[in-house]
C-alpha cells in the first residue's frame, strides 16, 4: 500500500519522511496516458509533493500545491496533496517525446528554465505562496533548494522512480531528511555523504524489494530511528459538479451565452482526473 511516513532519530536530531508510491504513480500516469518522458516528470513531482505534504499536520485541512513550470516541452506539472494523503496531479503535455531510453530521460531538458511554485495552506487567512527559480532542473535538488531558501530548513532529498523498456513504472518513492534548529550541521553533511556513497539509486533499491525504512536507517548510520506515524497515500480528486458550476460563475457573460447558443449547454472535463461534467442550458441560463 502506498503511504507517507514520519520518522525521528533522537541521537542525531534528525527527522525523516518517506513516501512509497508505486500504485498511485502508475494510476495517475496511466490516466493521463503519458509517454516515458512525461511519466518520469509527473511521477517524480508526485513523490516530491507527497514528501512535502508529510510536513503538514496529519489529519487536518492543511494542503500543499506544487507546480513546476518552464520553457521546455512539458510546460507545467501540478500536484496537490492534503494532510489526509489524498493526492491528484496532471501534466500540461503528457506526450513529450525526447527519448525512450530511461537512462537518458532528463527532467531538466523536458521542463527547461523555469520556476517551482509551492502553495501551502495551513488554515490561516491566506495560503503561503513561494516561488523559486529552478536551479538544478531535477526535482529532488530543486525541492531541497526550495526548503533551504524559502523555509530555511537544511534538507536532503532523494526521489527514486524507475521505468522499464515498455514505459511501465517499476519503482517509485522518496525520502526527505531534515534538521532541527539545534542539529549539528555536520550531521546532515554526513547524511549527504552517505547518500553519495550509495551503490545503487533509490529507485533501483526499491525495485529490488528493499524496505525504505531500512534505507533511512542506513543513511543515519544505523542510529535508532522511531516510526512516528503513517498515512495512506491515495489518488482522490476534489472535483465535483458543484465545484465546476461555481467556477463557471467567474466566466464572462458572453462566454456563457456562446455555450448556450452553440452547444445548448456545456461539457467540462476536469484537468486533474479527466472526469466529464455536463451542464444543461437551464443551468447555464442561471449564470447570465
Amino acid at each position: 500500500m502506498d503511504s507517507i511516513s514520519r520518522l525521528y532519530c533522537e541521537s542525531l536530531k534528525l527527522r525523516a519522511y518517506t513516501v512509497t508510491s508505486l500504485d498511485i504513480t502508475r494510476e495517475i500516469t496511466s490516466l493521463h496516458n503519458t509517454t516515458p518522458n512525461s511519466t518520469v516528470a509527473l511521477g517524480r513531482t508526485i513523490n516530491a509533493a507527497a514528501l512535502l505534504s508529510a510536513t503538514l499536520k496529519p489529519q487536518t485541512n492543511q494542503s500543499i500545491l506544487m507546480k513546476f513550470s518552464g520553457s521546455g516541452p512539458i510546460g507545467e506539472v501540478h500536484v496537490q496533496v492534503d494532510a489526509f494523503g489524498n493526492l491528484r496531479g496532471y501534466i500540461a503535455n503528457p506526450m513529450v517525446d525526447i527519448t525512450d531510453e530511461f537512462e537518458k530521460i532528463s527532467f531538466s531538458k523536458a521542463i527547461g528554465a523555469g520556476l517551482l511554485t509551492v502553495i501551502k495552506d495551513t488554515g490561516g487567512k491566506e495560503p503561503y505562496t513561494s516561488v523559486t527559480p529552478l536551479m538544478n532542473g531535477e526535482v529532488a535538488a530543486d525541492l531541497a533548494y526550495y526548503l533551504v531558501s524559502s523555509e530555511q530548513i537544511p534538507s536532503a532529498v532523494m526521489i527514486g522512480l524507475n521505468i522499464n523498456k515498455d514505459g511501465e513504472i517499476i519503482s517509485s518513492g522518496g525520502i526527505l531528511i531534515q534538521t532541527f534548529p539545534d542539529t549539528d550541521i555536520s550531521v546532515i553533511e554526513k547524511v549527504e555523504e552517505n547518500i553519495k556513497k550509495m551503490d545503487r539509486h533509490l529507485g533501483d533499491r526499491l525495485h529490488h524489494g528493499e524496505n525504505i525504512y531500512s534505507i533511512v536507517e542506513e543513511l543515519f548510520d544505523h542510529h535508532k530511528t522511531e516510526l512516528l506515524s503513517t498515512t495512506p497515500l491515495v489518488h482522490k480528486c476534489r472535483c465535483s459538479h458543484e465545484t465546476l458550476f461555481n467556477l463557471m460563475r467567474t466566466f464572462p457573460k458572453e462566454e456563457i451565452e456562446d455555450m448556450i447558443e452553440k452547444d445548448d449547454g456545456a461539457l467540462i472535463t476536469c484537468t486533474f482526473c479527466a472526469k466529464e461534467y455536463s451542464f444543461s442550458r437551464d443551468e447555464l441560463t442561471t449564470l447570465i
